[in-house]
């Protein structure tokens, strides 16, 4: 996975306001659900036990800017200690931090390097984390293997891992492929069995390209059955053009989204067992 040192490698000459869409299109997708309620209905997987303090965030951001990794993971363990749960570590502590350092930036209180170094601390509590918590969820129908890339063209960083880990915490066995180009892409999809393909979008700009590439990783994929999903901040703001592109659903942060990957695998798997049933 590339590293946030990769991505400042690439990004050094950003405007504030480049960034900042960095920030909020591409390194927070679909993440912050404190912000956005889940449809009427759907469940939590996780009850909060203890709510996170107003303003936990933006001092978190803060003290990425100031310390290394383990001091910081030291603030997340008083966290736990708490009752704060994982699920509200990642999206109202870690997601609005990675935002807040976008806006310290966007006002000239920090500078490029210094924001990149605070993400790539971020990311790496994530790592720890995950570490700390794997997925151990019971699967009815056997492993779930899912691939998670930014569309070709785009780069993902913190965001793409934070959905990663809630799928790999829900028990599927993930891959993550940041930067891979649309022949990459494709071509791991052949090589490799996956019920699960996860593309994420900041902007409309590739969005024509979308349809063309959803069905060429139908008709490569190893699995003639695959699910495939699409993210971002262009369909939260319009979930409709998911299934025009020709995806089988989209969802507006991690959690949600593997409720809804849930649904669409096992859905899959049932029409491919009873293909007459699902024709009827």
């Amino acid at each position: 996975m590339a590293s946030m040192q990769d991505l400042m490698q690439g990004q050094a000459e950003l405007s504030p306001h480049a960034l900042q869409r960095l920030i909020e299109g591409e390194i927070i997708p679909r993440l912050l659900l404190a912000h956005r309620a889940l449809p009427s209905g759907t469940p939590h997987l996780t009850l909060v036990a203890a709510p996170v303090t107003e303003g936990t965030a933006e001092s978190f951001a803060v003290a990425a800017l100031n310390n290394e990794a383990y001091a910081l993971v030291v603030e997340i363990d008083a966290q736990l200690a708490r009752g704060v749960s994982i699920d509200a570590i990642f999206l109202d502590i870690l997601a609005p931090a990675a935002r807040h350092l976008g806006e310290l930036w966007d006002a000239d209180a920090c500078d490029f390097v210094d924001v990149t170094m605070a993400l790539w601390r971020l990311q790496e509590i994530v790592h720890e984390l995950g570490a700390r918590n794997p997925g151990a969820a019971e699967r009815r129908g056997g492993e779930r293997r899912a691939l998670f890339a930014p569309m070709p063209g785009e780069q993902h960083g913190f965001g793409s891992l934070m959905v990663e880990e809630f799928f790999r915490r829900a028990g599927w066995t993930t891959a993550s492929e940041p930067g891979v180009s649309e022949a990459e892409l494709i071509g791991l999809v052949g090589k490799r069995w996956f019920e699960l393909v996860g593309l994420t979008l900041a902007t409309d700009e590739h969005l024509g390209d979308l349809p063309r590439i959803i069905s060429a990783l139908r008709t490569h994929s190893r699995n003639p059955n695959i699910g495939i999903m699409v993210g971002g901040k262009v369909f939260v703001d319009h979930p409709e053009w998911a299934i025009e592109c020709g995806a089988d659903a989209t969802a507006a942060d991690g959690r949600q989204a593997v409720i809804i990957a849930e649904t669409l695998v096992e859905g899959l798997i049932h029409d491919a067992e009873h293909p007459v049933a699902s024709r009827a």
